[in-house]
Parts: structure tokens; C-alpha cells; sequence
């Protein structure tokens, strides 16, 4: 089984050419950190934990008990680095946990590729296994305008996030394969199929 890695900047659109990915290569065990950490967080130690760090206005009530307001555990940890670092503390080891399980989940099932997207995976120290290191690049500024557009997030909040991450600079760098997705979904769509060729060829 082949293992590949998707990261890169936010708004960059690496869920968008996952997704593509697996509809091109049949077989594919996909992993979503974005998803593992919504499970995580409805976990009743987690969110203990997070009360414990950051205080009730994280938690608020729900038919099932209580659950994490995102919007305001994004206000306290993109505004101090030590909180930010304290939530990554509780959620990463748990998200990459999860990873691995997935990962032996899906050779055990006898996929062909493996595909993990894993947004801060140069920022967690790259110590993540994979074949293959792909970074989905954008410009700032397309950053920004996708996330104002997609996520209704302000300038101000805008500019912490991206504060936060490694430069996508620095991430192209060190990158095996990088897509850049600053146009429309036709040339993702092309670039995509370029990386399933690949993986066929392998």
C-alpha cells in the first residue's frame, strides 16, 4: 500500500483535490484530520480538558449533553500562541492516533493508496510516514478572499490563522509534489489526474 500525505495552507484547497483523488483512484482509504477532530472533540475527556484549559465559554449546551463552540475556542487560541499551543497538546496526539489506525484499517482491507490530509503536518515536525508529500499552494491573497467567503471569518481572524501556520513558501519547499490552486476546479481537476497517472505508473 502507498501512502500519500496532502497538506498545505488553509483555504488552499487540499480537501478539494482529496476528494478528487478518490473519486480517480479506486480503492482509496481516505483520513481527514478535519474530521478526526470533530469526532475528538464530542470525546467527554476531551472536552473536560478543554474546560479545564480554557474555561466554560468553550462548552455550550446541546440536546446530547454539551458540545466545543468552535468560534469562540478559535477567538481564545488564535489570539495566544501558548493557548493554541495548549489545544494542539489536547487534539494532535489523538488525530494522529487516529491516523494510524486508519492507516492499518486500510492495508488490512487491501487498498491500493492511502491518502491523508493533514493540514499542519510541517508544523507538527513532518513525523507523519508517507511515500509522498504533496502541498496544495495558493496565493495569500486567495487564501484570505476563500476564507472570508467560505468560512465568514474577518480580516482580523483571517491574519491571526494564517499567522499561526509555516509560510506556504516554506511548505512548497520541502514539498515532493506541489499543486497549485489558484485557478479554477478545471486545472485542480488536471493536475489531479496528473497525480493518479503517477500513482499508476508506480
Amino acid at each position: 500500500m502507498i501512502s500519500w500525505i496532502v497538506t498545505g495552507g488553509v483555504g488552499c484547497g487540499k480537501s478539494t483535490l482529496t476528494e478528487k483523488l478518490c473519486a480517480l483512484v479506486p480503492g482509496t482509504s481516505r483520513f481527514s484530520s478535519d474530521e478526526s477532530v470533530a469526532r475528538i472533540l464530542q470525546l467527554p475527556a476531551v472536552q473536560a480538558a478543554l474546560l479545564k484549559a480554557f474555561g466554560p465559554q468553550v462548552l455550550t449546551a446541546a440536546e446530547s449533553g454539551q458540545e466545543v463552540n468552535r468560534a469562540a475556542l478559535r477567538e481564545i487560541v488564535f489570539q495566544d500562541e501558548k493557548a493554541r499551543l495548549k489545544l494542539e497538546g489536547i487534539t494532535h496526539p489523538a488525530v494522529l492516533a487516529d491516523l494510524e489506525t486508519g492507516r492499518k484499517a486500510a492495508r488490512e482491507a487491501g487498498a491500493e493508496l492511502f491518502l491523508a490530509e493533514v493540514p499542519l503536518y510541517y508544523e507538527i515536525g513532518a513525523t507523519v510516514e508517507a511515500d509522498l508529500i504533496i502541498v496544495v499552494a495558493a496565493s495569500r491573497t486567495m487564501q484570505a478572499r476563500r476564507l472570508m467567503e467560505r468560512r465568514g471569518l474577518d480580516e482580523a481572524m483571517i491574519e491571526r490563522i494564517l499567522r499561526s501556520q509555516w509560510p506556504i513558501e516554506a511548505k512548497v519547499e520541502r514539498a515532493d509534489t506541489v499543486i497549485w490552486n489558484e485557478g479554477d476546479l478545471t486545472a485542480l481537476e488536471a493536475q489531479a489526474l496528473t497525480l493518479a497517472r503517477q500513482l499508476r505508473q508506480a
